[in-house]
């Protein structure tokens, strides 16, 4: 996935962003823009990429994300009736200035300038706070220029004063754009992962089709994402599994060796370490079918 700059346009009639999104799939590339995102999916289900993180996304997701944080969503391709037709996404983008460069300043919104700092994270929302502000977002679409103004300032807020329910997604903060060099190597590592990451993995031939020597490849790799190569190779694995659960009927032996695991033990352990949970019990708590061995 190569990262890539992201230009937001806005009118000159508005001073942010406020879009609807309906695709018959999202697949936009790694990116990153100097804007703030806050990105609500109404209706879709995949992976979710932003900076050292991969994660399952399914309806509800709904996520703040810092200036030159790289993101993405991939929707997967329809597995059961449940899979969306259309994918659908409510998207608001702002810069930190654009109601002036010290507005954020201002004693008012103290809480508020600590969340966007908290930002470079990138922050899932929660509980009460996402359906308080998951519900503004919605009612933005009907509102004129002032009332969405007044309900972004609304928004972030609520953001501030959920705190609770506002988690990190990433390990590491983004602060600034990624360098050019180690973004072209790092969008080469992970065009291959995503193409190759259920079948084995060579990790000494991706080094040298990057020009880098096993131990140079292993040090660029955890410095420009923030965790190991392995680690990022077991969570796509892991993530793939999570939505074989959910949306197909197959065995856990035979979702263990779709997602790259010859060995039914490693991907349990794995999988226990990660979800914190096995997968048998993943599988029936979001199927929501109840324990009848209790």
């Amino acid at each position: 996935m190569k990262a890539y700059v992201q230009k937001v346009s806005h009118s000159q009639e508005s001073s942010f962003v406020y879009r609807v999104k309906s695709d018959p799939r999202f697949a936009r590339g790694w990116h990153y823009h100097p804007e703030f995102e806050l990105t609500w999916i109404q209706a879709s289900q995949g992976r979710r990429f932003v900076g050292d993180s991969i994660e399952n996304y399914r309806r509800g997701d709904l996520v703040l994300l810092g200036p030159n944080l790289p993101h993405t969503w991939t929707s997967e391709p329809r597995t059961s009736q449940r899979a969306p037709e259309l994918h659908r996404a409510i998207v608001i983008q702002f810069g930190k200035s654009f109601l002036g460069d010290r507005f954020f300043e201002s004693p008012e919104f103290e809480g508020v300038a600590k969340l966007l700092d908290r930002a470079g994270r990138g922050l899932r929302i929660l509980g009460p706070t996402h359906h308080r502000v998951s519900e503004k977002m919605l009612r933005m679409r009907k509102q004129d220029r002032f009332e969405r103004l007044m309900q972004l300032l609304g928004i972030l807020e609520t953001l501030a004063e959920g705190r609770r329910d506002v988690r990190p997604i990433c390990r590491t903060s983004v602060g600034e754009a990624p360098l050019h060099g180690t973004r072209c190597r790092i969008d080469r590592i992970f065009a291959w992962l995503n193409e190759h990451y259920t079948g084995p993995i060579n990790q000494g031939e991706l080094a040298r089709q990057v020009g880098l020597s096993p131990a140079g490849f292993s040090r660029f790799f955890r410095r420009a994402t923030g965790t190991t190569f392995v680690q990022s190779v077991g969570e796509l694995r892991i993530s793939h599994a999570c939505n074989l659960l959910i949306d197909t009927e197959h065995s856990i032996l035979e979702v263990s060796l779709r997602s790259g695991f010859n060995n039914l033990s490693n991907f349990n352990r794995r999988f226990l370490l990660l979800k914190g949970m096995t997968p048998r019990e993943y599988r029936r708590r979001h199927r929501g079918i109840p324990d009848r061995r209790s």
